[in-house]
């Protein structure tokens, strides 16, 4: 006989008044229409959306912020601009926080995607740095074959 899955809370974004609120504030901070677009298959039954970021003395980008099904209030934060980065995950999503920092230092549902923007920002303008200097402005954790 086959276990029965343990009930889980259902998704922030699974109620529509939640996803259009999110939708609306990102926006409105973003000075820019934000669509929404079908997930990657790897994030099926997620939930993305789309913006075009226009930052002085960055390149034109469009910027998929995609929340998952396994861990709905963790983004995923992917961009068509350059892509050498060290920041980087392999699937080529943005690396803007340790995972295992606490909640202090990585962005929550409740900051707001108005914080999520900001935090996609300075990401973009710390990787445009890196490839103008070789240097990385700010804080890093371990990576490589060593990180914890």
């Amino acid at each position: 006989m086959t276990q029965r899955p343990a009930w889980r809370m259902p998704a922030w974004y699974t109620r529509p008044a939640s996803r259009i609120l999110f939708q609306r504030q990102l926006a409105a901070c973003a000075q820019q229409h934000v669509r929404a677009v079908k997930p990657p298959q790897r994030y099926r039954g997620g939930f993305a959306l789309r913006v075009r970021l226009h930052v002085e003395d960055l390149p034109a980008q469009i910027v998929t912020i995609v929340f998952g099904r396994a861990v709905p209030e963790v983004p995923h934060v992917y961009t068509d601009g350059p892509a050498e980065s060290p920041h980087r995950y392999a699937d080529g999503s943005l690396c803007m926080w340790y995972p295992y920092d606490p909640v202090e230092r990585r962005w929550t549902l409740k900051n707001g995607p108005a914080a999520l923007l900001g935090l996609v920002v300075a990401h973009l303008l710390r990787e445009e740095w890196w490839r103008l200097t070789g240097e990385w402005p700010g804080q890093e954790a371990p990576h490589g074959p060593h990180a914890p």
